[in-house]
């Protein structure tokens, strides 16, 4: 038998290669295809979900559909607690988190919600997109094998009452008010001589409705969201914490399965989603508060608010241990120059 092949036949085998390429090729395309799964606690009405619906159509067009962002409001992936377990067993490939969730992957992070921080966006823009960002941003993918995305900011923080206005310091005092069961949240409200009471996101609405709490540590949005106007009669604009920006989570392996130019296209559409987030915030804080008048809530305006400042400021030392023990961040961060 002749083991040589003819011309012919070389030309034929060549062609035969070629089409089999042909056929094998959308399925190798396909193979590499990427889907994330992003989980957040919030209402798929909140500028948050907004935002990263936007971000999920901006990274389709600029990956050609080759990865797809997945995002899933309400906990429908679970709890965030849950959600940072399940970023590092590959049960969830991103996430929306707060600063003092995010703290199980670098403690650190939980300064981000530590009182009166940040003055302005400029300054948390300055700080989250800067070397100090930069650093956390290193240290987690190092610590933890999940990587920084982005940053949302949370908003000014607030408290509601159902049935007594918070007029001043003392007002607060002994109030059983609802907080995340994070750091350093508790830690927060019980240096106001509030008591904490940590209660799951989804269930604040029926802890206020039921008289559990007698209030509730929010920013204005949720507050509107999440319809607490309907539970609660106050809005008591004590701005302990501006900001606060939360980091958008992926994780090691997820970001590992993306090519250089995928990883760009996720932190750019990510970036734009931030500003939509700003905007919406911040451009549309008189309007919310217009809107929680219309439905009922008295927006009250503390008449000590150095009292507060001065309460969260002996409370640095101790709130310290919840990002590690270094007191001097806190003063390194209000430094920053926007």
């Amino acid at each position: 038998m002749n083991s040589k092949l003819s011309r012919r036949q070389m030309l034929a085998y060549g062609a035969s290669a070629m089409a089999a390429g042909a056929v094998l090729a959308p399925s190798a395309a396909s193979a590499q295809e990427q889907v994330l799964r992003l989980g957040h606690v919030l209402a798929p009405t909140h500028p948050f979900h907004l935002a990263l619906e936007q971000a999920a159509t901006e990274l389709a067009a600029a990956t050609g559909g080759s990865v797809k962002l997945e995002v899933f409001p309400s906990s429908q992936l679970g709890t965030e607690r849950d959600l940072h377990v399940a970023i590092r067993t590959g049960g969830v490939e991103m996430l929306l988190g707060s600063p003092g969730g995010a703290s199980v992957h670098l403690k650190e992070l939980a300064i981000l919600t530590a009182p009166y921080l940040f003055r302005d966006d400029a300054h948390w823009q300055a700080v989250a997109f800067g070397e100090i960002g930069a650093d956390w941003k290193k240290r987690t993918a190092e610590q933890a094998g999940v990587q920084i995305v982005g940053w949302f900011p949370l908003g000014t923080r607030h408290v509601v009452s159902r049935t007594a206005p918070y007029e001043n310091l003392a007002a607060i005092q002994g109030q059983k008010i609802r907080v995340a069961d994070l750091a350093p949240y508790p830690q927060v409200f019980q240096g106001f001589g509030a008591i904490p009471t940590p209660i799951a996101f989804a269930e604040m609405y029926t802890a206020l409705e039921t008289g559990i709490v007698d209030g509730a540590d929010t920013p204005l949005d949720i507050i509107m969201s999440q319809k607490l106007f309907e539970v609660a009669k106050y809005v008591n604009l004590i701005s302990w914490s501006v900001a606060s920006p939360g980091p958008i989570l992926i994780s090691g392996q997820a970001w590992s399965q993306l090519t250089e130019d995928q990883r760009a296209a996720l932190e750019k559409a990510i970036r734009g989603a931030t500003d939509y987030v700003i905007h919406a915030l911040t451009d549309g804080e008189a309007e919310i508060k217009s809107q929680l008048v219309g439905a009922g809530m008295t927006l009250v305006e503390p008449t000590d608010l150095p009292a507060w400042q001065d309460a969260a400021a002996k409370a640095i030392p101790g709130l310290a241990e919840t990002w590690g023990g270094d007191v001097s961040l806190y003063d390194k961060i209000r430094s920053v120059k926007a």
